[in-house]
């Protein structure tokens, strides 16, 4: 009866483990942030430089806040064909389950100079990298226009 019981445990194990590269591939990842990101203090700028050029300057701060519950790693900001827009923001602690707000601000200061002025990119989702090295793409809760 034991060997039966053997049998059977081991049996339900290799089926658990075979199942856990579907779980992973698209769905659950454990310990990564998950995140509410926005662009604030956006400003833009043209001036004259001293060879009579004009230099248009955008500026504005990229804010991330993690979620109650989520876990530490690094933020990737990604547009529609997952291209990489940004630097990756490190998430350096997990944000506690029973916090009752976000956690953060993770802010980064963004300063683009150009002779002719920027077309916008559209930042719509985001990568998420747990400590571990799982990720998963998600997507943003709003679209955040980026230069």
């Amino acid at each position: 009866m034991r060997r039966i019981w053997v049998r059977f445990l081991g049996g339900l194990v290799l089926v658990a483990l075979g199942g856990c590269g579907n779980f992973f591939a698209d769905g659950v990842i454990l310990g990564g942030p998950t995140v509410l990101a926005s662009r604030e203090n956006f400003s833009f700028q043209t001036e004259t430089d001293q060879n009579n050029n004009t230099v248009y300057t955008y500026s504005y701060q990229i804010v991330l806040y993690a979620l109650p519950g989520s876990g530490a790693g690094t933020v990737i900001l990604l547009d529609a064909s997952e291209n990489q827009l940004e630097a990756p923001f490190l998430i350096p602690e997990s944000c506690p389950p029973s916090n009752p707000d976000p956690c953060g601000p993770y802010t980064r200061e963004v300063v683009k100079k150009s002779f002719a002025p920027l077309t916008p990119v559209q930042a719509v989702k985001y990568r998420t990298i747990s400590a571990n090295g799982q990720s998963k793409v998600v997507p943003l809760n709003a679209t955040i226009e980026l230069y």
